[in-house]
């Protein structure tokens, strides 16, 4: 007699797993196996805010309108020069025009200082020249009513722009960063950088050492780097913390207050105010100042930036965010300017939103200097550089390209097992929706697979069968990203 066998078929089950955190912000501190399914390890030049995958920030050459009653016409501004060395805005009003003007400033590799009226015709800039042998210090001054800016440096007198004037003062010294406070004027000169220099008459053309009196902080924060006049006092940031000073009207009155000490190098020019807080880097870390406390930014992915030298940071507020260039260590190849054989300065932009806290990353930029260009008419934020673009200036865009080139986009899950510990594991087939070319790579401890998909307004189903117990999925865009419905069907029980 035969008895019938009855085979056991091993069942898998299948299940979908969306990709819906293409939002959340990059995550480097963490251990990549703790991530949360579809949390991103490794983000650069996508912008991921509304939890698509587009193309991210980049610049080109500077254009603005000629009219102020044609805003949609543009030219592009000419450059005198080859290396731009530092940018300056100023807005002056015109007497005889009864309005305001606003001017683009720029200093080159000739001493030349150089500047646009950014609402005028132009066939070329107008050209100050000047006999600094340096890139000078740069810090803006109140100067007769009008908004003004202090340049010193190495082979020229102390020099004051203003309403299309320029002005001097020999005995003047290198003014690094001042302020007018309650009549007097407030100075941190390049000579003394331990100390708050102030002079009795705010006219800077009158600067003498008989007028001047000095305040001494020769203590363990450090050099003095940038005043800022906010809130009705005067703050001080220094290589290691932040000082306030109280003044009481005309008195020689002064209550001095420490009231930060910080555990890594802040980096000045980093520094930035929007509304009522400022912003700047200190270490690897973004903080916020009101005025009297001081919060980290919690932001897992600015790992990258540790054991980096960012004295060549820039920051700038506009537009609802914080723009942070700065250099940070990826260990994973070279983007752009990371390929330069002269090495570069800076290498990522950092861009913060200020209301969401939601943060994108300009990989491959060596930006020099940023500038807020705000005006009632039409705002921009521009940019000079190092290296290769040191010619030009650049307004932000959101094409993924830097004048022309395209920067190269990806991103990367962290590690996951689907919840589905120590079991086989098949990723049979993803869904996915590209407006452009792009590739996804799906990567096991057994096989990894790179897939072409084409640009399409529908949804894609494309088949991928990788066997594997932990993946990894990288996404690198193309020309034109947007990038979204990105699920994959897993089958566990292989």
């Amino acid at each position: 007699m035969y008895y019938q066998k009855n085979l056991t078929i091993k069942k898998s089950k299948e299940k979908d797993f969306e990709y819906d955190l293409f939002a959340n912000t990059q995550n480097f501190e963490d251990d990549e196996s703790t991530l949360k399914i579809g949390e991103p390890h490794i983000v650069y030049n996508f912008v991921s805010q509304d939890g698509s995958l587009k193309s991210g920030f980049g610049f080109k050459d500077i254009a603005m309108p000629i009219s102020e009653t044609n805003l949609d016409d543009e030219v592009e501004i000419k450059l005198n020069g080859n290396d731009i060395r530092k940018i300056w805005k100023l807005k002056w009003y015109d007497k005889n025009d009864d309005r305001n003007k606003y001017y683009l400033f720029y200093f080159n590799e000739e001493a030349k200082v150089c500047y646009d009226n950014i609402f005028n015709p132009r066939i070329r800039s107008f050209v100050i020249k000047t006999t600094f042998t340096e890139t000078p210090y740069v810090t803006y001054y109140r100067y007769n009513s009008q908004d003004s800016m202090l340049l010193s440096g190495d082979g020229g007198n102390l020099t004051i722009l203003s309403a299309g004037d320029t002005q001097t003062n020999e005995n003047a010294p290198k003014i690094i960063s001042c302020c007018r406070h309650y009549g007097r004027i407030f100075a941190i000169t390049a000579k003394q950088r331990g100390t708050l220099v102030y002079n009795e008459d705010p006219d800077v053309l009158n600067w003498s050492d008989e007028k001047t009196k000095d305040l001494d902080f020769s203590d363990e924060r450090g050099d003095l780097n940038r005043i800022v006049s906010f809130n009705d006092y005067i703050f001080i940031f220094r290589d290691f913390g932040i000082t306030r000073i109280s003044i009481y009207g005309s008195d020689e009155e002064f209550e001095i207050n420490h009231i930060y000490m910080s555990d890594s190098h802040i980096y000045p020019n980093s520094i930035a105010q929007s509304g009522e807080n400022i912003y700047f880097l200190e270490g690897n870390k973004i903080k916020v100042f009101n005025g009297s406390s001081i919060k980290d930014v919690n932001i897992d992915c600015l790992s990258v930036l540790n054991g980096c030298d960012n004295r060549f940071a820039y920051g700038e507020c506009f537009g609802g965010k914080y723009y942070l260039a700065c250099r940070g260590k990826f260990n994973d190849g070279k983007v752009g300017c990371e390929n330069y054989e002269g090495g570069y300065k800076n290498n990522l932009l950092i861009v913060f939103d200020l209301a969401s806290n939601h943060l994108d990353i300009v990989r491959g930029v060596d930006i020099n200097e940023l500038l807020a260009l705000n005006n009632r008419f039409k705002s921009k934020l521009v940019a000079c550089f190092n290296n290769e673009n040191k010619n030009r200036i650049g307004e932000l865009t959101q094409d993924g390209t830097i004048f022309g080139t395209k920067l190269s986009s990806y991103w990367e899950s962290g590690v996951t097992d689907f919840n589905e510990h120590g079991k086989l594991k098949r990723i049979k087939s993803f869904l996915i929706k590209s407006a452009g070319e792009c590739k996804v790579t799906i990567s096991s401890e057994r096989a990894s697979k790179t897939f072409s998909v084409k640009g399409k307004e529908s949804i894609q189903k494309i088949k991928a069968n990788v066997l594997g117990n932990q993946f990894v999925v990288k996404i690198e865009g193309g020309d034109n990203d947007y990038i979204s419905n990105f699920v994959l069907k897993v089958s566990c029980g292989e």
